[in-house]
């Protein structure tokens, strides 16, 4: 019997695990000390990032991935970039620091 509930435990685990951290607060993330595109968060996946605007993020293990981003002129492409969600609130991607913004836009000049 223990051994049933524990398999059951951990299936239902696992189905969590493979679903995908949640993104960031929503927002605007600007690049701390360096000039690069600033990082969009919106509501239900929704990333801006590297110029891409995408939907159906999904975060697991320092990745963000998504099917469907729209670049400049509307090509459509895939998404499989490196991004860090930090203790602090802060991400991380492409050895850049971004924090979350609230004052008027666009991202001040580092």
């Amino acid at each position: 019997m223990r051994i049933a509930f524990f398999t059951v435990a951990l299936a239902a685990l696992s189905g969590h695990a493979h679903a995908g951290l949640r993104l960031p607060a929503p927002g605007l993330y600007c690049p701390v000390i360096v000039d690069a595109p600033p990082i969009s968060v919106g509501a239900r996946g929704v990333l801006g990032i590297d110029l891409l605007d995408c939907e159906g993020v999904r975060l697991a293990r320092g990745r963000a991935r998504a099917e469907a981003c729209f670049a400049n002129g509307g090509a459509r492409v895939a998404l499989d970039t490196d991004l860090v969600i930090r203790q602090d609130g802060t991400l991380l991607h492409d050895g850049v620091t971004f924090r979350l913004y609230t004052g008027p836009r666009p991202c001040p000049v580092p």
